[in-house]
């Protein structure tokens, strides 16, 4: 087993009550909004999103932002949204945006990139994949792992400015971040020299669904019956013990020969199982892991600002890419 470290970052008992009090509103909010899968069509939610009308704030732009885009193995154009750093870019962050890959956008986290892209001194892409229901699996997948290959290339370093160092993600774009990883290697590349660490926030790795999740009885940004909702939508021909495939479920994948990881979630997230299960699998493969557990953080705490809590887990992951960005 490689290195590897675990822990549950220390919390005041006032820094937990004010936490649990967050959770309370961010869980009333979203009990106080309809559904995703209760509005006619997936598209009227994902506009209500956006226009900050489904209870979320409208996603701020950053007016220094631009666009490229990628080209994918099926002829359409993989949207690539940049974010630079204000000084020589240490490398290229590609990042994948959370929504349970079916709602969501590469503009829909232009200030949390822009921090990363600022602390890190790295330029943050991120990627506009394909969603479900429209695009279920393997759609989302296969832009991820195109969008990774184009900026992999010399067209693509030329286009983005500097190598691809860092892949990050949440949620759903986690699991897209650890499945593209392992995706180049199984193609035969040499992934440890290719991507300096990844960085997967609160994924899904077991679409079978670890115990968190089966007993998860909270509402805070992502439910049990959301969790599920969003897998049913982006697998809907893959059913049952399919599901525990490699390539579908990394849980169960082959894990030998990944760069250093670091998986971070807050202990109230009903996916926590899943990162906590998957840092040790890491380990146990002969790669270097970190397991960061945040006491009192619900799912997306690094995405939705919360205060303290939300600068804990950004703060984590600057601490880990630093180790491994030159």
């Amino acid at each position: 087993m490689s290195d590897f470290t675990i822990k549950v970052n220390p919390a005041s008992p006032e820094s937990l009550k004010s936490r649990s009090a967050a959770m309370i509103k961010a869980e009333e909010m979203c009990q106080s909004q309809p559904a995703w899968y209760s509005l006619s069509t997936v598209a009227e939610y994902r506009k209500k999103r956006a226009e900050g009308l489904d209870g979320f704030i409208a996603p701020p732009l950053h007016a220094g932002a631009r666009t490229i885009y990628a080209p994918s193995r099926d002829g359409h154009q993989i949207e690539l949204r940049i974010i630079q750093p204000l000084k020589e870019p240490k490398g290229v962050l590609l990042h994948f945006h959370a929504g349970g890959f079916v709602i969501g956008s590469c503009k829909s986290y232009d200030n949390y990139l822009l921090h990363l892209a600022k602390e890190l001194y790295v330029t943050a892409v991120s990627v506009e994949y394909r969603l479900a229901p429209e695009n279920p699996y393997p759609a989302a997948h296969q832009d991820a792992l195109d969008a990774t290959l184009f900026a992999l290339s010399p067209a693509g370093e030329a286009a983005l400015g500097s190598p691809l160092r860092v892949l990050a993600g949440e949620s759903a774009g986690g699991s897209l971040a650890m499945w593209v990883v392992l995706a180049l290697r199984d193609q035969g590349n040499d992934v440890r020299s290719k991507i300096a660490c990844i960085m997967p926030s609160y994924p899904i790795y077991d679409m079978t669904y670890t115990p968190s999740l089966l007993r998860h009885e909270r509402e805070a940004v992502l439910s049990r019956e959301g969790m599920m909702r969003f897998v049913d939508a982006a697998f809907p021909d893959v059913r049952g013990e399919a599901r525990k495939d490699g390539s579908v479920s990394s849980l169960y994948a082959d894990l030998r020969g990944m760069p250093p990881a670091l998986f971070l979630c807050g202990t109230e997230d009903p996916l926590v199982d899943d990162s906590v299960f998957m840092g040790c699998k890491w380990a146990l493969a002969g790669n270097e892991s970190e397991v960061v557990l945040v006491p009192g953080a619900w799912h997306a705490f690094t995405l939705i600002p919360a205060g303290e809590v939300t600068e804990e887990g950004l703060g984590e992951l600057i601490r880990f890419a630093k180790k491994y960005l030159p």
